[in-house]
């Protein structure tokens, strides 16, 4: 019986050998302070997306800072960010276009209407660089235009 056990487990493919680990992550992932005029944003919590040339390669939401494993006293009580920034390529974890060694990544805040001052550059792994968010961009709000001059 032992013997038929033993020999229907090798007779299945990877069920009695472990799986590969998988490799290092091909992502970058910025983080630190994000601060508008030198306080914290308002609101505290608002989404942050990471554009690499032109698209949109990732997105989270800021917090603010709690004393914890890990925090560095001087983050505690200050809005912070973290964001995932795909790489380029089109396997799972991945998107066309998006990171490539040395690209620069623009942080944009819409919440606030404001680019981040700082570009990381991407890097697979975890970057810190604490951030100024820059002027806020205007609003503009376009309606179509209508004649009454009779004209068809």
């Amino acid at each position: 019986m032992l013997a038929g056990l033993l020999a229907a487990a090798l007779c299945i493919p990877g069920a009695a050998r472990g799986q590969e680990p998988p490799g290092p992550p091909d992502f970058a992932w910025p983080y630190g302070v994000v601060q508008a005029d030198g306080a914290n944003l308002d609101p505290a919590v608002q989404p942050v997306i990471a554009l690499v040339n032109g698209r949109a390669c990732g997105e989270d939401l800021t917090r603010v800072a709690a004393p914890g494993p890990g925090t560095p006293a001087s983050d505690v009580g200050k809005t912070v960010y973290v964001v995932d920034v795909l790489a380029d390529g089109s396997r799972p974890g991945q998107r066309p276009g998006c990171g490539t060694p040395g690209a620069g990544i623009r942080l944009w805040f819409p919440v606030a209407r404001r680019f981040a001052v700082q570009e990381p550059v991407f890097a697979p792994g975890g970057q810190r660089v604490d951030v100024e968010l820059g002027p806020a961009l205007p609003f503009r709000m376009a309606a179509p235009l209508v004649a009454s001059d009779g004209v068809n």
